[in-house]
């Protein structure tokens, strides 16, 4: 994976949604505009962060925090989305040193955070040499710290009848695993990557299917569950906050079921994978340019990656014919 930096016309580690609830670029591998992790406000003190991202970001989250005058000892809670690696990779640097510390976690989810060694162990067939690099080290979380969650449970972060309550919701589709976090308190529904890529600021969300979990009925009904969910905004991983869910939404699903089609209808006998994946890829990155300003189409490019999106709906479609 190359992942040149990018320039951010707005340079800025921590940025606020409201007053109590913010989010920070951790500066990913340099870069800006990759992975956003989202800030909570704690009534009582402290603070909760959703999707913490990798080890190699935890710089770029001290920086975040501490320009707010907060320190990763205030984190009280770690919520996340699902444990890919870019996602939920720092999560047990961050919580093993701070046993008062709880992590919320899918239940499918929650054995691999207590105990990521077969998470890493297909992450490293992936990445290769890269992994660490990338990643950094993936450490375990304590099991008496993590919370395995379930569909339709209220999550209750600080202390007294003011307590911060987030609502969560299963939205299979990018990862069986994944599930969104409805923060009462914003009217912010934090979707991980089930509602795609895409920076603030720009009008443009590109689906993010990577082999081996895409499931496409699934992902539907997972973009119906957040417009049932009502949100004033959604929170995108990737990157950062939108005040237009229902026409975020709309776009999303509109691209996804196009994307698959072009997948499905491309399949040629006897064709290479990789000639058809770069085909998608180099047409799929002519659309961002057509839709994306120069100056942040980076991200969408390098971290979106259509090749990989390829790969993983051809997945979906090959293993339907097959059943």
């Amino acid at each position: 994976m190359d992942l040149p930096e990018t320039q951010d016309p707005q340079p800025a580690t921590a940025l606020s949604i409201d007053a109590r609830t913010w989010y920070v670029d951790v500066q990913f591998m340099g870069a800006a505009e990759y992975i956003a992790t989202g800030v909570l406000d704690l009534p009582g003190g402290g603070l909760a962060l959703v999707d913490p991202g990798p080890a190699t970001a935890l710089e770029g989250i001290e920086k975040g925090l501490g320009a707010r005058g907060y320190a990763l000892e205030d984190v009280r809670a770690v919520l996340l989305t699902h444990i890919h690696l870019d996602h939920a990779g720092a999560t047990g640097t961050i919580a093993a040193p701070r046993p008062a510390l709880d992590v919320y976690v899918h239940a499918r989810g929650a054995p691999h955070v207590a105990d990521p060694s077969r998470l890493l162990e297909s992450a490293r067939r992936l990445y290769g040499d890269q992994m660490d690099a990338l990643w950094g080290e993936v450490r375990p979380v304590p099991e008496e710290q993590v919370h395995a969650i379930e569909d339709g449970d209220a999550v209750a972060l600080g202390k007294g009848e003011e307590a911060r309550r987030l609502r969560v919701a299963y939205t299979p589709g990018h990862a069986t695993h994944h599930v969104s976090y409805l923060d009462e308190a914003s009217g912010t529904a934090f979707a991980g990557d089930t509602a795609g890529q895409r920076t603030t600021g720009v009008d443009y969300v590109l689906p993010v299917t990577p082999p081996p979990d895409v499931d496409l009925p699934a992902w539907q009904d997972s973009l119906d569950t957040l417009r049932q969910m009502d949100p004033e905004r959604l929170f995108c991983t990737h990157f950062g906050p939108h005040d237009d869910p229902e026409a975020h939404l709309d776009q999303m699903e509109t691209r996804l079921r196009a994307w698959a089609e072009d997948v499905r209808d491309g399949f040629e006998e006897g064709a290479d994978d990789e000639a058809l994946a770069t085909a998608f890829d180099e047409e799929k990155i002519r659309q961002i340019e057509r839709h994306v300003p120069e100056v942040r189409r980076t991200p969408y490019v390098h971290f979106g990656r259509p090749r990989e999106s390829w790969h993983g709906l051809a997945r979906y479609w090959r293993t339907r014919e097959e059943a």
